[in-house]
């Protein structure tokens, strides 16, 4: 069974300290591990803090983006080898926003998860709705392009590291409201896409999220769907409160389930 990951993205929101009071405030309230993982993707000033207050709890550090390059002369950008040092344990590489505002391709993304892969992280793929038609043994399939484009270059061994966020453009942004149909949907095909190329037993093992206009309101409808084995939370998660209700009602939903007292034998 693929264990739920809940995570946050904060984009651009919150100073260090205001990230660091965060941290203080949930994580004494988080979930087993056991259960499921919590993740929050923050801005890169507060990766480091952030990973120190989180050593020993349920809460990974994800960084929001990094460069294709280890090092060099490349001003303002991240290496993925300093993160790593830092103890960042997840990058989200190709987010529809990197792809729309910062003219992101598909050649830049899989440099970017190439190089999380190598020092050690683990990339959180974020893909849209992009589908093309293909043939498999005489059947007509909907595959991923932007996916599978971006995958291109990821072995048979580095597929089972990945983590797929699939953010359809429909969902993602104030005031949208998430379909869990299609969203379900969506991420049933991307399965299907990974089953096509690597395999079936790759394809159950990855985890796919869905990431767009989840709610305390909609999370437990959207992670009761077979194929979303998690959620990217967006401005819901900026509060502590919040974060931790979203939390909780997966957790309803995967926690181990009590036996049920054994009536006593009719006589």
């Amino acid at each position: 069974m693929r264990k739920p990951f809940i995570a946050a993205n904060w984009k651009m929101h919150k100073t260090v300290e205001d990230a660091v009071k965060f941290v203080e405030e949930v994580q004494h309230r988080l979930p087993s591990e056991d259960v499921l993982t919590c993740g929050i993707a923050a801005h890169f000033l507060a990766l480091y803090p952030m990973v120190q207050k989180t050593k020993g709890i349920n809460l990974g550090v994800i960084a929001q983006n990094s460069y294709g390059e280890f090092s060099g002369p490349y001003t303002g950008e991240v290496s993925p080898r300093a993160l790593a040092a830092a103890g960042v344990q997840y990058v989200m590489c190709g987010h529809i926003e990197r792809r729309t505002l910062f003219h992101e391709d598909n050649t830049m993304v899989a440099k970017k998860v190439a190089a999380v892969l190598q020092c050690g992280m683990t990339p959180i793929i974020c893909t849209d709705e992009t589908m093309v038609q293909q043939e498999f043994n005489g059947e007509v399939h909907y595959v991923f392009a932007q996916l599978m484009d971006v995958l291109s270059e990821v072995s048979f061994d580095q597929v089972k590291n990945i983590i797929i966020s699939y953010e359809p453009s429909w969902a993602v942004g104030v005031g949208q409201h998430a379909n869990p149909t299609l969203a379900e949907e969506g991420c049933r095909l991307i399965r299907r896409s990974i089953a096509d190329t690597y395999s079936y037993e790759v394809a159950d093992k990855i985890r796919i999220l869905y990431g767009g206009s989840v709610n305390p309101e909609n999370i437990q409808l959207i992670m009761s769907k077979r194929d979303i084995d998690g959620v990217l939370i967006g401005r819901a998660s900026l509060d502590a409160d919040n974060f931790l209700t979203m939390v909780d009602r997966v957790a309803e939903l995967y926690a181990p389930q009590k036996p049920t007292a054994k009536q006593p034998a009719k006589k």
